[in-house]
């Protein structure tokens, strides 16, 4: 199982120092940020699982979430976040969220972001940043040829806004980069994950190698991955790292972080209420997962089996997601490959 939100936080109260280079943890993304220091990071890019997303799930025009993985953000948490970002970035620094359309109205009107705009054009917001725009994500068919089709009822949604926000006046690397970023959505597994270009586009225009750049709700981790490409540090955070990218697992705490690509084709796994009465080649491979001993259910299975079913996928998934070895039954490591996609699976078309 993974280790509990904020569990590797205790020691994080140095992250700001130079000395310290690139970590990954498990953690609550608020409990993260409260652990650093005032002013101690020099840039933030980061995608919340925003509250809207319910709403899409609910309605089916999103596949973001298709498991129980995510917590989202009430948007009444935002103004928090908000006020922890800026209290640890460090003067002259710029703060990048992802975000849908119906989330960046919420922010505005939370941050009192009007008309009325400063000489320089930009707008105060209650956090204390100046913000200056939404950068727009136009995601493009895989070889950058035209805009794909969206998601939604009325003028399908083919983009993600990027909100920009200032502490102090700090200028962009590039002046001649458009508010309009073309990349196609990421081949990388994982759910909601977002370009490579578009991140290292942020990172490139908003820091400087040596710089520490931080993302509390990681995902793949391709704030990190891109940060460490081109020299910055890096901080991550999420409370659940199973689609972390395996470049990553050498910063990561070992064992939560995805270090394989498994090539056994995947099966979902049985009722766990009824696997005393499977089959012996499942109750094999429960037996090695550390569900069943001697044919009773361990402590791992009773913690799973005390979870509602609607909330149980999710846990289930962070049980299976030791590396396989060698000696485990084949069926064991085709729930381990289940864990690892980022849909659940549908039967296919008769």
């Amino acid at each position: 199982m993974s280790e509990a939100p904020g569990k590797d936080t205790a020691q994080l109260s140095l992250l700001g120092s130079a000395a310290v280079r690139d970590r990954v943890v498990v953690s609550d993304a608020f409990e993260l940020l409260g652990t650093l220091p005032d002013e101690s990071v020099d840039l933030v890019v980061t995608d919340p699982p925003y509250e809207s997303l319910q709403l899409h799930r609910a309605r089916g025009t999103t596949t973001r979430l298709t498991t129980n993985w995510f917590h989202t953000v009430p948007n009444a948490r935002l103004p928090e976040l908000f006020a922890a970002v800026h209290r640890i970035l460090r003067r002259d620094r710029h703060f990048y969220l992802f975000c849908d359309e119906a989330t960046a109205d919420v922010i505005k009107q939370q941050q009192g972001i009007g008309e009325e705009r400063l000489p320089n054009g930009s707008r105060r917001s209650r956090a204390g940043f100046f913000y200056w725009k939404e950068i727009v994500w136009a995601k493009t068919t895989l070889d950058g040829t035209r805009i794909r089709g969206g998601t939604g009822y009325h003028y399908r949604a083919a983009s993600e806004r990027i909100l920009f926000f200032e502490k102090g006046k700090r200028a962009l690397s590039d002046l001649g980069i458009p508010d309009v970023l073309l990349a196609p959505r990421s081949s990388v597994p994982g759910p909601a994950v977002k370009p490579n270009a578009i991140v290292r586009t942020l990172i490139l225009q908003s820091s400087l190698p040596g710089e520490m750049v931080i993302d509390p709700f990681a995902g793949t981790g391709v704030v990190g991955v891109e940060a460490r490409a081109h020299g910055r540090r890096f901080l991550l955070g999420d409370i659940d790292l199973a689609w972390l990218d395996p470049s990553l697992s050498d910063v990561a705490p070992p064992g939560v972080a995805r270090a394989f690509r498994s090539d056994v084709d995947p099966s979902e796994p049985p009722d766990l209420e009824a696997l005393a009465q499977a089959p012996p080649a499942v109750r094999d491979a429960a037996e090695a997962a550390g569900w069943l001993v001697a044919g009773g259910p361990t402590e791992e299975l009773r913690e799973l089996l005390r979870i509602r079913p609607v909330e149980r996928e999710a846990a289930l998934r962070r049980s299976l997601r030791a590396p396989p070895s060698p000696e485990e039954p084949h069926l064991l490591q085709s729930w381990r490959a289940w864990a690892l996609l980022d849909r659940p699976m549908r039967p296919e078309n008769p």
